[in-house]
């Protein structure tokens, strides 16, 4: 009879742990960022940008996300690598300046869709969001 009680128990205390983990979140989908709004969207001389996330699951939006920043040169053909910005126009923390051009550039923040993975160094598509730097 003892060994009834302890399996159903057990049994019990098993399926009220797994019914709490699924109300807790822990399911199979998880929280995915969606995209990427970089504000101000147009700016001039020395601005800080910030981005924020919009994800698929609570809380729906992060302001200021953690990405990586990098400027794109639209006189040049190839395409920006975000993990490695451009720190005379572009710092880390967002903070841009037109000192160094004399044209203009789109000021981009990347981030990997999966909130989980660190920030991406190694310039592995991820989420994008994108503004315009205008320099004279």
């Amino acid at each position: 009879m003892n060994s009834i009680l302890v399996r159903v128990s057990l049994a019990l205390a098993l399926l009220l742990a797994s019914l709490f983990m699924l109300s807790c979140g822990a399911s199979s989908n998880s929280r995915m960022l969606q995209s990427i709004s970089v504000s101000p969207q147009t700016a001039n001389g020395q601005v800080q940008f910030v981005a924020t996330g919009t994800f698929n699951a609570p809380p729906f939006t992060v302001t200021p996300l953690p990405v990586n920043w990098c400027v794109q040169n639209p006189k040049s053909a190839q395409a920006a690598l975000c993990g490695a910005f451009s720190p005379d126009v572009i710092t880390s923390q967002g903070l841009a300046n037109c000192e160094t051009l004399a044209f203009s550039v789109t000021v981009n923040a990347e981030a990997p869709a999966d909130p989980k993975l660190p920030l991406n160094t190694q310039a592995v598509p991820g989420v994008v969001g994108s503004a315009t730097l205008v320099c004279p």
